[in-house]
């Protein structure tokens, strides 16, 4: 009889620790989806607001084709990426998996922003030596563009930032 009250004690036991894990589950599941939902809301207003940053700026190709201005441009726009740069950097701690992908984006924005700095180097030489300047697109590490990897990863609210800066040669 003790032997049947403590094993039924045992799985009451049990029950309530399962019980209990599965809703600390739930709950941080819960958590994650709140957390993604909040990170989502954050990104969609850092791109809004690059945006609008991008919108006060003379784009690149309206510089008459003066390389010195348009080199001048394509920094300016690069400025114009610090707070989204500086955004995502803040989303980028732990080891969650949305912190991993925010740091994937958060790395192909970097290497767009070095590669427009190339080119504005590149235009600069254009204007003292007359050394030609091309804008090369950096490459992801699955072989799409960079620009490819980051329109595929990025809310919709970036997309017209991203089709922008892509091509400071236009």
């Amino acid at each position: 009889m003790a032997g049947v009250a403590a094993a039924a004690v045992l799985l009451a036991v049990l029950a309530c620790l399962i019980g209990g894990s599965i809703i600390r589950a739930g709950w941080g599941l819960a958590d994650d989806a709140d957390d993604r939902d909040r990170h989502r809301g954050r990104l969609d207003q850092a791109c809004e607001a690059l945006d609008t940053r991008l919108n006060r700026l003379v784009p690149p190709g309206a510089t008459g084709g003066d390389p010195r201005r348009r080199a001048d441009a394509v920094r300016d726009e690069n400025s114009a990426l610090r707070p989204l740069l500086a955004e995502l950097e803040e989303l980028t701690g732990g080891e969650r998996d949305g912190a991993r992908r925010h740091r994937e984006w958060a790395s192909s924005w970097r290497q767009l922003v070095e590669a427009r700095a190339t080119y504005a180097d590149a235009l600069e030489r254009q204007a003292t030596a007359g050394e030609p300047a091309f804008f090369v697109a950096p490459r992801a590490a699955g072989g799409d563009t960079v620009v490819e990897a980051l329109t595929r990863k990025a809310p919709r609210s970036c997309d017209g930032a991203i089709r922008r800066l892509a091509q400071p040669d236009l």
